[in-house]
């Protein structure tokens, strides 16, 4: 399969995930608010940043297809994004986390909040996957660290359905702040080593 048919899957992914994570995104942060749903809320701050980092990565793969040299070159920039991306993310949910340990706000179930956690538990992970294969493909740390935002938001969905019926079947307040940190320890690890590689070469 040449170069371009993968650009061409590359620009179809990176769209799909600014009109879904988009939409999405900002339904589960308005839900998120008013349910103080730590991990629905990171959930939904990570989607909206998955969508930013995929107008990045189309500005990317359309330079590339119209001029492989500078496409090359651009690549630092979208990788250097999306890895100062992961790391706020991971900053903003220890923030929170900890905010939430301290007054044990924990998550109350709300409809439209847990529909869009189902629907985006079996949604994400394909992406996640379709994204990281092409990634491979082209060799392209920054749509590598964008698959890794996206498995994170599917990561925090199926974490957020799950502390809600922690929170309501055990009683297990802190459910939700404390996975959301377990999560935050891999987004910092998985930013910081593409924003650290983006700054090794040139661009």
């Amino acid at each position: 399969m040449t170069r371009s048919v993968h650009l061409r899957r590359a620009l179809a992914l990176s769209a799909l995930s600014i009109a879904w994570s988009g939409i999405v995104g900002t339904i589960a942060v308005s839900v998120a608010v008013g349910s103080h749903g730590l991990a629905l809320l990171g959930f939904g701050v990570d989607a909206i940043i998955d969508a930013v980092a995929s107008v990045t990565l189309i500005w990317r793969f359309t330079v590339e297809s119209r001029d492989a040299e500078r496409g090359l070159r651009v690549e630092r920039t979208a990788e250097r994004a999306v890895g100062v991306a992961l790391v706020l993310l991971a900053v903003y949910l220890v923030a929170a986390s900890v905010r939430s340990l301290l007054t044990q706000d924990h998550p109350a179930p709300v409809f439209a909040g847990v529909a869009i956690l189902i629907a985006s538990v079996v949604v994400l992970p394909a992406l996640a996957i379709a994204k990281f294969r092409v990634a491979s493909h082209l060799a392209s740390g920054a749509l590598r660290a964008d698959s890794v935002l996206t498995g994170a938001a599917a990561l925090l969905a199926a974490i957020s359905l799950a502390s809600i019926v922690a929170t309501d079947t055990f009683g297990l307040w802190w459910a939700d702040a404390a996975a959301a940190l377990l999560v935050s320890t891999l987004l910092l690890r998985e930013g910081w080593a593409s924003f650290s590689l983006s700054r090794s070469g040139p661009g």
